[in-house]
């Protein structure tokens, strides 16, 4: 969570850091509107990455206000430490960006993906968006790529069975081959006949019975649950007698009591 302390939500500023909408209509009256739209970009504002997503908001702002880029890309330039973290936003900007027409930054992103320090996260960004799909980014990018990485580097970066690496595989020896070892070194031993019972086949009536019954397959119960999105796990998620002892729901992590049916707000939202 960032610990950025926020403006008043009445002013632009404020209202900008928390990614309200109520900025996007100042932008064009509000003094130092470029400056902060900057700032915003390259200082994250969010309180929690895992809720609150920005990228659209900001690129969209750009975009609105015809932003110059060097600002964005002097900041990609002149960080040099090892979290990833300070970039990531500026990144995914980016990667929206050449969905609107600035195919400006499809030319930083791509550069960024081919020299930058963190370059796997400007790959992340560019999957994510959907900016594979732009000549401009993705064309002799996977030869850009492998040619200024080691098979080192190559491997702490590749997913296996994830974009863009398994479009890279198709056309690189050297991603296909790495893709092989890791596949090879991470495969399990022998598996052992699984006698329980197909959770995905059983009604939702009677994987609740599952879990009131507990046992082994409470867990798997209430994951499937989970998965097929039954609210019932948010009553499951309120019974103490359920909850392990980091509070936890066995089987769906993502649900915890002070969760249910509420969703976490950051300060002065």
């Amino acid at each position: 969570m960032s610990m950025i302390e926020y403006d008043s939500p009445v002013s632009f500023r404020g209202q900008l850091q928390r990614g309200r909408g109520a900025a996007v209509h100042r932008t064009s009256t509000a003094p130092g509107a470029a400056d902060t739209v900057y700032e915003c970009v390259i200082t994250d504002t969010r309180w929690d990455r895992q809720v609150d997503q920005r990228d659209s908001y900001l690129a969209g702002l750009i975009a609105r206000l015809d932003l110059p880029l060097a600002p964005i890309q002097q900041h990609l330039l002149t960080y040099d430490g090892e979290d990833a973290e300070p970039v990531e936003l500026a990144l995914q900007v980016l990667a929206l960006l050449p969905m609107v027409g600035r195919l400006d930054a499809a030319a930083v992103l791509r550069g960024y993906a081919i020299d930058g320090p963190h370059w796997s996260t400007a790959l992340e960004a560019i999957v994510d968006s959907g900016a594979m799909k732009l000549p401009t980014i993705w064309d002799g990018l996977a030869d850009d790529i492998i040619a200024n990485r080691d098979d080192a580097q190559l491997a702490q970066a590749i997913w296996c069975d994830t974009e863009p690496w398994t479009t890279f595989a198709q056309s690189q020896p050297r991603v296909r081959r790495i893709i092989d070892e890791l596949r090879a070194s991470r495969s399990p031993g022998p598996a052992r006949r699984d006698t329980r019972p197909e959770i995905v086949a059983i009604d939702n009536e009677d994987l609740i019975g599952l879990v009131a019954a507990g046992g082994l397959e409470q867990p798997r119960a209430l994951e499937e649950l989970g998965r097929r999105g039954d609210r019932i796990v948010f009553d499951f998620a309120e019974d103490s007698g359920l909850r392990n002892a980091a509070g936890w729901l066995p089987g769906i992590p993502g649900v915890r009591p002070e969760y249910a049916g509420n969703t976490p707000r950051g300060p002065g939202v």
